[in-house]
């Protein structure tokens, strides 16, 4: 498992990769569980976890014959699909869930807005995300996990190239000579 997650090179199969990725999913759950729960200090043990992710996701782009420089668009690719999707809860689903003060308070934020109050609104904005932090605490590690799947699902499911690469033979998985 070491190999897997702290070795940048050589190549592994589909099937490496997503037990890889659901290791450091769980993990990434977890420490984000954990900066909410315990400490904000936590934070930090997000960054132990940027290595894993670029050796996971480094190895299956060798295997397709792309170079693992792709990693930094897959990253950006993530943060654009999260910032994408929150707000896309933000002004649908959230509002939906709030309280009857909530939505209010929601409300008034958005009449601010409109108005150009912006000082005023973010008070507001403040206020209502004191309210509502378990709420917003439960939908980023939502969104989370669905930036992580669609990225996932794009890179996972690239074509294997059949034949040995400059990063290394043919990973083999079980039962089949490539993935």
């Amino acid at each position: 498992m070491g190999d897997l997650l702290l070795n940048p090179n050589g190549r592994i199969a589909r099937n490496r990769f997503w037990q890889g990725l659901v290791i450091l999913t769980v993990a990434s759950l977890v420490v984000s569980s954990a900066v909410w729960l315990v400490h904000p200090l936590f934070d930090f043990l997000s960054l132990a976890l940027i290595f894993p992710y670029i050796c996971v996701y480094g190895k299956r782009l060798h295997d397709t014959g792309s170079t693992a420089w792709w990693v930094i668009a897959i990253w950006f690719g993530v943060v654009i699909i999260q910032v994408i999707l929150f707000l896309i809860l933000l002004f649908t689903v959230l509002p939906a869930m709030m309280s009857p003060e909530q939505r209010e308070l929601w409300d008034e934020v958005m009449r601010l807005s409109d108005k150009g109050d912006t000082a005023e609104a973010m008070k507001g904005v403040e206020a209502l995300l004191e309210q509502m932090q378990g709420l917003f605490q439960r939908t980023s590690l939502f969104v989370l996990v669905v930036a992580n799947a669609a990225m996932a699902l794009i890179i996972g499911f690239l074509k294997t190239e059949p034949r040995e690469n400059k990063h290394g033979p043919v990973p083999t998985a079980v039962g089949n000579t490539f993935d």
